[in-house]
């Protein structure tokens, strides 16, 4: 698969596909915690603006980040995906379905943004620019809820 090719199909304002990379996921395999399963209400992190902004590789989350593009390392500059590249793919459409059921919830950077100024606390009402800039740079949409693995394919 061309990596310049899928790139382009979500150039547009509507993504064909979500990305993830994660060198230890097996296709077939969901993706993510049931909603209010035991495992998503015991996930170290339970608000999408700390898991934008705060979250470590060895911490639980409730959600899951996708990408709106896929980024290759190119010589000398950084890399968002992990050393081995394996890079999966989600249709939009199927997610939007899958939200559609109730099975998961999708938040964009606006949606998460509207959340912390939700909240009774300025001092998180605060981060919701940050945050939403920070999604916004990265193409980042988070999902939460479990994508069956008959929806996700590899792109690398």
């Amino acid at each position: 698969m061309n990596p310049k090719k899928e790139f382009e199909k979500t150039s547009s304002s509507e993504p064909s596909y979500l990305f993830r990379a994660d060198d230890n996921y097996k296709i077939g395999n969901p993706v993510g915690f049931e909603p209010d399963s035991e495992e998503a209400i015991a996930a170290d992190i339970q608000n999408p603006w700390v898991h934008v902004l705060d979250k470590e590789s060895a911490q639980t989350s409730r959600y899951i980040s996708f990408s709106t593009a896929i980024t290759i390392k190119s010589g000398g500059g950084s890399q968002k995906f992990p050393k081995n590249n394996k890079i999966f793919k989600v249709p939009w459409k199927a997610l939007q379905q899958l939200e559609a059921e109730g099975k998961i919830r999708i938040y964009t950077p606006e949606d998460v943004a509207e959340i912390i100024n939700q909240h009774p606390k300025k001092k998180v009402r605060r981060k919701a620019n940050d945050v939403k800039a920070a999604m916004e740079k990265n193409g980042e949409i988070l999902i939460e809820g479990q994508i069956p693995g008959n929806v996700i394919v590899w792109v690398i």
